[in-house]
Parts: structure tokens; sequence; C-alpha cells
């Protein structure tokens, strides 16, 4: 069935039998009226087929190549360890299939570059995972920062904080340890999504972040492998790194899991934070300011301020009230939705040119924090 026919049913593949692959992407994509996996994909097939078993997947493979082949595939969405986002979306999209992949887009800019070219080329849809983009707080501040609701932004903010690797015994090993497999930590696990923030929510007003200066930090530590002996980590634990945008928008950024959050986090309680608050965002020009949670959908806060009046709460959709990482479903519906018209939504969708720019600018923060020095950043494949 071509992807843009409007009379059939989509059909997709998961590649990566991850815990978010059950979680999110299998449920919220057979969630879809229009969509069914068909088919979940990993390079463990033991641990795709019990995977496949318990969410009602027809088939798990093991290969990759046979299952691109097919006809009634016509998507997939990528869910795997970092450093196989460039390998299978590049053969999903020599098979002609529309992707959706996971954040970070790649290991490199070179290499998201690459995947950005090839997807162009092939004329499908593509879109990176960034989903903070459809919860309703961050969709809101970008309308109303687009709109001239603050007047003209001048200072964006961006602070999270997590304390998951301050350990005194050693964790257990995993892929996210692993600087080869994950590239750069928590700076491409978290910032990644904050760096897109900055570019979606203010871009439209004040170009996309175009040079960055920073402070990166690994802990000095060790984790677990199975067979007891102790790996150091090498992956990034820490980012806080300054930026100016195209059009001379500042802002600065911390992403880390080595410092615990502030007893008062933000315009939320500290407790519910347990409950999906992941930091937040704060966007202010010269008529004032919009304060947002990020979240995957389950806490979701929007505050806006005046001069010489206090913070007052936006209203937002009921949904954004109710406790579910709505975002997650929003953004695989819509892909679903995307593949049907042929075409991504540009006033939410990121596409893989947009996984570019935050890639490139995780390569840059990575440089920045070794030469002390402001690095350039790529706002379009061209420079």
């Amino acid at each position: 069935m071509p992807a843009n026919d409007n009379s059939g049913q989509i059909g997709v593949a998961v590649l990566g039998a991850a815990g978010f692959a059950e979680e999110h992407h299998i449920p919220d994509t057979n969630s879809h009226p229009r969509a069914k996996v068909l088919a979940l994909y990993s390079r463990g097939l033991e641990r795709a087929k019990e995977m496949a078993d318990r969410t009602g997947v027809p088939e798990a493979s093991d290969d990759l190549d046979a299952l691109l082949e097919r006809n009634d595939i016509d998507a997939v969405t990528i869910v795997s360890s970092n450093d196989q986002h460039h390998p299978y979306a590049m053969a999903a999209l020599a098979a002609g299939k529309h992707v959706l992949c996971d954040k970070p887009m790649a290991l490199t800019a070179e290499q998201a570059s690459e995947m950005t070219q090839a997807a162009n080329n092939a004329g499908v849809v593509n879109q990176i995972a960034f989903t903070f983009r459809y919860t309703y707080c961050i969709e809101e501040m970008r309308r109303r920062v687009t709109a001239g609701d603050i007047g003209k932004p001048h200072f964006i903010e961006i602070h999270n904080e997590v304390f998951s690797k301050q350990v005194v015994e050693p964790q257990r090993a995993s892929w996210r340890d692993d600087a080869s497999l994950h590239g750069a930590g928590h700076l491409g696990e978290m910032g990644a999504h904050f760096i897109d923030t900055v570019n979606y929510v203010c871009g439209p007003e004040s170009g996309f972040i175009a040079e960055v200066a920073a402070v990166t930090h690994t802990i000095p530590h060790s984790a677990q492998t199975a067979d007891g002996e102790l790996k150091p980590v090498d992956t990034l634990d820490l980012a806080s790194f300054f930026m100016r945008t195209s059009s001379g928008l500042q802002g600065q950024v911390l992403a880390s899991r080595a410092t615990p959050p502030p007893i008062s986090y933000g315009i939320v309680h500290a407790g519910e934070r347990e409950r999906g608050h992941m930091g937040y965002v704060t966007v202010s020009g010269d008529k004032g300011s919009l304060m947002a949670t990020f979240t995957r959908g389950e806490v979701e806060y929007l505050h806006e301020l005046r001069p010489g009046e206090p913070w007052q709460r936006v209203d937002l959709p009921a949904e954004a009230a109710d406790g579910k990482p709505h975002g997650v479903t929003r953004m695989i519906h819509g892909f679903v939705d995307n593949v049907l018209a042929g075409k991504v939504d540009p006033n939410i969708d990121a596409t893989f040119e947009d996984g570019y720019r935050s890639q490139f600018a995780i390569d840059a923060i990575m440089k920045a924090g070794k030469s002390r020095r402001w690095e350039p950043v790529a706002t379009s494949l061209e420079g």
C-alpha cells in the first residue's frame, strides 16, 4: 500500500526491543485506528520474541534486511541504543520506509548529516522523537513567543537536574555507560531535547542556536558488568552551556545527572518530580516571561509573568492535567498521520534536519567543554 493512500492501514516495524518500545512505541502505534505494529526487530532474537509475545506483535525478527524488504511494512520507529540509530535509519531509508527515530539522532553530526541527506533524497516522512514538542505547555509557549506575547525574546533558560549518577556503590553497567554506544551521555539523553526546545520555541522569532560555550564533566566512577568486573564510565554526567542564536537571543542550559534539583523545583513542588517533572524552561522578553515544565505530559504547567504582576497560570487543555504521558502518544499518532498524509506539520514536528541541528550543537558543546572557547553551530545542512 502506498504510504499516502488514505484507504488502508499503515504497517509499522519497531526497531529495537528496548523498554520504551514496550511502554510506548508498540501500544501507542497500535492505539492509532489506522496503524498496526507488524514486526519487532532486535539483534537479540529471544528478547524480541519475548516482548512480541507480551505485546501481541505478530512477528519477531533479527533479520533487518528481510524485514525492510516486506511490502506490508510502510514505516519504522527506531528505539534502540544510540549507536544503532544511524545504521537502522540508513537501511530503512534505502528501503523507502518512513522513519521516526529516537533522540539523540546519532553519535556525531557527520552521521546526522548523512541521515538527513538520505531522508531528503528518499522523499519519505522523517521525524526525530523530540517528545517535549508534543506537550501542550511547550506547544503553547512556542505559539505565544512566535505571536509576540512577551515582546522580543532576549534570554532563555533551561534547568534539568536528576542526581541519578551520584552513587556510593557501583551501579550495574549498561550501554548508557559506554560512549561508543551512547555518545554524549546525559547531554545526548536530555540535552538533545533542550537544544531542540530552544530551536522550536524561539527559532521562528530568534533563529536557531549558532554558537555555544560550555563546561562539561564526568564524575570518575565505574559500573559493574554482568561478570562482576568494574568498568570505567566515560559518558558525560553534566553539561552547562551558554548559547547565542543566529538573531542574537542569548541563553543558558544546565543538563545534569550528577547534581540534585532544588528542594523547591521552579514552579512545581519537589514531590511532583516523581510524577514526571524533568525540569523547566523560561523565556523572557521585553514585555514579560513564560515558564513551562518539561514532562512527557504527566505534569504540565505553563505560567506567564507580566511586569509588576505575580506569576499567573495559563490554562491548557484538560488532557494536560490527566497525569498521563500523552506527549509520547501525540508524537507517535502524529507520525502515523503524517505517513498517511505524506508530509509533516512544520508547526510541531521535528524532521531529521531538526535532529541534525541538535546533534551538531551536541558535538559543539563537547568541543567547547575542552577548548574553553565559543564554538560555532551549523543551523542547516549548508552551514
